[in-house]
């Protein structure tokens, strides 16, 4: 026990291909301090005071035999010296803010073995942007990590994708009662408009908790102009488009296995009407029909929706008198009736494209004249 420091400490992720680039933290001066009363307990109790670059991240992590508590902030972290491309996808520039706190019990669990019981964690999760983040470098194409072999070889190389710019970011996740909820997303740019929704019911293995959620998102026409390729990547992403003019993503399943659906969601953790956005729950029920794996993928195409079968004749009753059909009368002059018809469907699409919106419309008039 007792205290020890590192100065020019780097730590480097490990590729997952021999292309693939690691991401470096670079830590300038660690400072870790052993508790000897935590060790009396039979507790690792280990405090951390770590500078990167202009940033300071310090707290406290207590690993013992009933629990795993973690406090942890930080304050003007640099972005592109955390490992943020492992985590979202894309390198990130900025600067962040950070408070993290986790209470974690042990206990035996219900498989028979003893280990973290995530039902009955509690904690806090905090991450902000204050102002001028960018997403992407211009360089690094985006790899979305997805829930089988066969989508993820179909994503192939990635996405080609610019820079995003946002001007301000702030989420925050409550853990407790058996849940992780985001319960807080805000994000302004003038590059586009996201909107995201999350939540878990959670498992004791954390990896099988079940995810509620839905991503809203669209590019505005400024990032069209300045970064078409990146404008694309978001438009082709397989995401539908719903009556908010967003692009929708559902997130579901268990999150070891977590799908991303090309359905009309809204904030499905809080029952939204999605007919009316703006407006309060119960919503009528969606009657979009999906397919059976419709996980997105990049680069096809939705086939354009079939019009819906015209409605059987209802016949007449069984003892209801046969009318005939009333016989023309010459007239000098005649004019036939004219009528419209029109329908709009929605289809589910499949993966990675836009969501098709197939209408049709019809007028006709004639009919015979007779003289």
């Amino acid at each position: 026990p007792g205290r020890v420091y590192f100065n020019a400490v780097t730590l480097r992720t490990r590729p997952a291909k021999a292309e693939d680039v690691p991401s470096v933290l670079y830590i300038e001066k660690l400072e870790i301090d052993l508790g000897i009363l935590a060790l009396i307990k039979s507790t690792a109790k280990v405090r951390i005071d770590a500078k990167i670059a202009s940033g300071h991240l310090k707290g406290t992590i207590s690993i013992g035999k009933t629990r795993t508590q973690v406090d942890m902030s930080g304050i003007d972290l640099p972005a592109g010296n955390m490992p943020m491309k492992e985590i979202i996808g894309l390198p990130m520039s900025g600067k962040l803010e950070l408070e993290f706190k986790l209470d974690l019990p042990i206990e035996k669990l219900k498989n028979g073995k003893t280990g973290p019981d995530w039902t009955k964690a509690s904690g806090e999760v905090a991450f902000e942007c204050p102002t001028g983040c960018t997403f992407g470098d211009g360089k690094t194409k985006l790899k979305p990590k997805l829930s089988n072999a066969r989508n993820q070889a179909f994503a192939g190389e990635g996405i080609e994708f610019g820079k995003i710019n946002v001007e301000q970011m702030l989420a925050h996740v409550k853990i407790g009662d058996g849940q992780l909820e985001l319960d807080k997303f805000e994000a302004k740019s003038a590059d586009g408009e996201l909107h995201v929704d999350f939540a878990l019911t959670l498992d004791q293995e954390f990896g099988d908790s079940d995810v509620a959620g839905c991503l809203r998102f669209k590019g505005s026409d400024g990032l069209q102009k300045r970064e078409p390729k990146t404008y694309a990547a978001l438009t082709t992403t397989g995401a539908s488009i719903g009556p908010d003019n967003l692009f929708h993503i559902k997130l579901d399943g268990k999150f070891k296995t977590m799908k991303r659906l090309a359905q009309f969601c809204g904030p499905a953790v809080k029952s939204a009407n999605m007919d009316n956005p703006g407006g309060g729950g119960n919503s009528r029920p969606n009657l979009t029909v999906q397919p059976a794996d419709e996980t997105l993928r990049g680069g096809s195409a939705a086939p354009a929706p079939n019009p819906p079968p015209p409605p059987a004749p209802v016949p007449p009753p069984a003892d209801a008198a046969v009318e005939q059909p009333p016989q023309p009368t010459p007239s000098a002059d005649g004019s036939a009736g004219s009528g419209s018809a029109s329908f709009n469907g929605s289809a589910a699409m499949p993966p990675n494209a836009e969501a098709p919106a197939g209408s049709a419309a019809g007028a006709g008039s004639g009919g015979p004249e007779t003289r």
